[in-house]
């Protein structure tokens, strides 16, 4: 969840509202429109892994354009590899 939030972050959004109970982050991103994320963490079935999922919109419309997911995955992607190697 914190390498969630921290992504985020590094993308221009303000978290928000952070439950970490429910694994689920919503943050918005105010440049020239306001583009909403909303991200849920939880683990695989094995226990072994997490299932991340986002869904994000600009302003009432749900997103279909896949480059804000992209860009968000493809972070995160990275972030979760400079952690896992105790890279800072």
């Amino acid at each position: 969840m914190r390498t969630v939030i921290a992504t985020l972050q590094d993308l221009g959004f303000v978290v928000d509202k952070a439950d970490l109970d429910l694994g689920s982050v919503s943050a918005t991103k105010l440049s020239g429109y306001a583009l909403r994320m909303t991200v849920s963490v939880r683990p695989s079935e094995s226990g072994k892994s997490m299932i991340v999922r986002a869904n994000a919109q600009y302003n009432t419309t749900a997103v279909t354009d896949p480059k804000p997911y992209q860009d968000f995955f493809v972070s995160l992607q990275k972030s979760l590899f400079l952690t896992a190697n105790n890279v800072d």
